[in-house]
């Protein structure tokens, strides 16, 4: 479903919104975390999708869980969706919205999953050597797994630098099983 009208029509007004307010930033971040939610909360986007739960029932849901948490952009985009059942879309609007913002700024947006919090300094010495290696304006965004145990993995569009210690441990693991 990706690169689909429907899904980049709600995505281009979004950020037409947000940029005439100045908040494309904020929203992109706050879609990231919202991404995250959902992928690590199936059972919310299922709620949303569900024919059975009315639409005031999701629309005093959604209020419940983010009316003052996210902008008021994000929060009536999902409301939106939910409203005009295509809940199932959120998670490729949010790509979408990416997209375009990072078309507009010329940037492309990369994510670094870490086991523990980056500070700012750091992920601005990453961005600006991934920048240099991609040859793109590259924005990261940060993402905590406790699961990788150390190191970083990074996706930069389609590209994945994986050096979490987690990784090392299981090759390490596969040579010595040989």
């Amino acid at each position: 479903m990706a690169h689909d009208q429907i899904n980049t029509g709600y995505a281009r007004a979004l950020f037409e919104m947000a940029q005439a307010e100045g908040v494309v930033a904020r929203v992109e971040e706050e879609l990231f975390r919202l991404r995250e939610l959902l992928k690590a909360n199936p059972e919310l986007l299922q709620f949303l999708k569900d024919p059975n739960v009315k639409p005031e029932g999701k629309r005093q849901a959604l209020g419940d869980l983010f009316q003052g948490r996210v902008h008021p952009l994000v929060l009536s985009t999902l409301i939106s969706l939910s409203d005009q059942d295509r809940a199932g879309r959120v998670l490729h609007v949010i790509e979408d919205f990416s997209s375009i913002a990072g078309a507009a700024r010329e940037t492309v947006t990369g994510e670094v999953t870490v086991a523990f919090s980056l500070d700012d300094a750091t992920l601005g010495r990453m961005a600006t050597e991934l920048s240099r290696i991609t040859g793109k304006n590259v924005k990261l965004l940060q993402k905590i797994d406790p699961a990788i145990l150390g190191g970083a993995i990074i996706t930069v569009g389609e590209q994945i630098i994986d050096g979490s210690l987690r990784r090392k441990l299981d090759q390490l693991k596969d040579k010595l099983a040989q």
